[in-house]
């Protein structure tokens, strides 16, 4: 194996050796190919932009409907230098087509008008009452005594 085979990690970092050596690979016998870093930040999910919110790199929110993030700590308003656009709102698409109608069919026509009742005529005899329409004809009656016979009833046999 030649030096330019010899790879080793030493201290974070992954290093070449340029030669055979007995240095540390600090030296100038090594070719350094990568280095230890840091943890980086993640990005921070804040929601909508509120102007008195404080706000940190990394911190992404949603504006003007798009998603910005922060370049630096205190990045000031947003849309502004501070902050990078990273999703912006698209275009309103074609309409599509027009789907099936359901299973109760094609919507009718409006119906007539209901009617007014302006007054009721009672037969207090017989236990009738008829509407009177807004026009002065009499309504269809209807027929309350079975209605009060049936209420009675009730009521007497939750006394017992």
């Amino acid at each position: 194996m030649g030096a330019g085979d010899r790879l080793i990690t030493f201290d974070g970092g992954t290093f070449q050796a340029r030669r055979d050596t007995g240095q540390a690979p600090t030296h100038s016998d090594w070719i350094c190919l990568a280095r230890a870093g840091r943890d980086g930040r993640g990005i921070t999910v804040r929601g909508t932009f509120n102007e008195a919110a404080e706000y940190h790199r990394n911190d992404v929110v949603a504006c003007n409907g798009g998603s910005w993030i922060a370049l630096k700590d205190a990045p000031g308003s947003c849309p502004g230098s501070g902050w990078q656009l990273v999703a912006s709102p698209g275009k309103r698409g074609v309409v599509g087509l027009k789907g099936e109608r359901g299973e109760h069919g094609a919507k009718g026509d409006p119906g007539l008008n209901a009617p007014v009742i302006r007054s009721w005529h009672v037969d207090r005899e017989r236990f009738v009452v008829t509407p009177i329409l807004a026009g002065g004809d009499a309504g269809p009656p209807l027929d309350l005594r079975s209605l009060f016979e049936e209420y009675h009833s009730q009521a007497e046999r939750g006394r017992e």
